[in-house]
């Protein structure tokens, strides 16, 4: 009598395997069906105007960036190279769109605005991959308050770069600034960026 009543099971399982085959295949071709729909409407939307909100700027925190320090011989030269990559960058127009598909870049902006958000993106990453190596080179140098300044300005600039938020929550953390600790934690929790949880909980266990 056991043998009916597994093959009974047996056909029962199979059954149900079947069932939820078949759901999930709906549901995965109703999803393509809708992203597909979604990428076409996206290709025809008219150009749209930018508002002052969608451009990110450089704040006026006063740092002397100009200011000639007192480096080695190569430190110094490198300091130069960086110094000019800022002047060639800070002109230019910035924006942070990353947690936006290209799909949803278009429907929202745009087709014919889609290189020219791809080009700012550009320009605001460099930029902080600029602002980044220098306050590297300014801590590598026992300058700890203008790597902080640094620092700070890109988070200022919704950075979501993991070494500027740890590299500043390690100078808080080394000078007992808690509550400067506490709002940087904040300031991550408040990005529209994937690399939000996992920046957030990194911070926390300091």
């Amino acid at each position: 009598m056991a043998f009916p009543s597994f093959f009974i099971i047996f056909i029962i399982l199979v059954v149900l395997f079947q069932y939820h085959l078949r759901k999930n295949m709906r549901i995965e071709e109703q999803a393509k069906e809708k992203f597909w729909q979604k990428e076409k409407e996206s290709l025809i939307v008219r150009k749209k105007n930018f508002s002052q909100e969608d451009y990110i700027k450089i704040p006026d925190d006063n740092l002397p960036l100009d200011k000639v320090p007192d480096f080695s011989q190569s430190d110094l030269m490198y300091y130069k190279q960086l110094i000019h990559q800022l002047h060639q960058l800070e002109p230019l127009d910035k924006m942070n769109f990353s947690h936006l598909s290209n799909t949803d870049i278009r429907l929202q902006f745009g087709t014919a605005n889609q290189t020219i958000i791809q080009n700012n993106e550009t320009n605001y990453n460099n930029y902080l991959q600029v602002l980044g190596k220098l306050a590297k080179l300014y801590l590598d140098n026992n300058d700890r308050d203008m790597a902080q300044g640094i620092l700070e300005r890109c988070i200022a600039m919704k950075s979501d770069y993991r070494d500027h938020f740890m590299g500043l929550a390690s100078l808080y953390a080394d000078t007992g600034r808690r509550q400067a600790l506490e709002d940087l934690i904040q300031k991550a929790e408040s990005l529209e960026s994937p690399l939000k949880k996992g920046l957030t909980q990194s911070l926390k266990s300091l």
